[in-house]
């Protein structure tokens, strides 16, 4: 009985990350359940608002930059250092990633570029907001809207 009911909830569990339900597991980043689904989910930036961040985004992914990226933000630490290393700080302008380091694609080879302080953390508030929930692994596009 015991190994029919261990059977069962195996297969409820495998069901619901198939259906793109709330599952937790070893691709989550944290203990909270998080949501998976196989197409790669659309986060929304908006061009009017976020220009300097939004037109990187563009320029980065005409240039050979990855456009379809997957969340993992157990690595975003290690990817920002190595893609920000022996780029200096500049006053009022942040240094932008692009692949974010939040995603696998992210890292030393990432196109960086600076952009005014409160545009790159406006997207990147914006960025954080649309992929929580989602597990790591989890398929994204950046989406520019007007």
């Amino acid at each position: 009985m015991r190994s029919l009911a261990a059977a069962l909830a195996a297969l409820v569990v495998a069901l619901t990350a198939f259906a793109g339900h709330r599952a937790g597991g070893p691709a989550s980043a944290s203990a909270e359940p998080c949501t998976r689904q196989r197409s790669s989910i659309a986060i929304r930036l908006s061009r009017s608002r976020y220009p300097y961040t939004t037109a990187h985004v563009t320029d980065a992914i005409a240039s050979g930059e990855a456009a379809l990226l997957h969340i993992d933000r157990a690595g975003a630490d290690q990817n920002r250092r190595e893609s920000l290393r022996g780029i200096p700080t500049k006053p009022l302008y942040d240094r932008d990633e692009y692949p974010p380091a939040v995603s696998r694609e992210g890292g030393y080879r990432a196109d960086v570029r600076y952009v005014p302080s409160a545009d790159n953390r406006g997207a990147g508030s914006v960025m954080g907001a649309e992929l929580s929930g989602w597990c790591g692994g989890q398929p994204f596009r950046i989406r520019l809207v007007p």
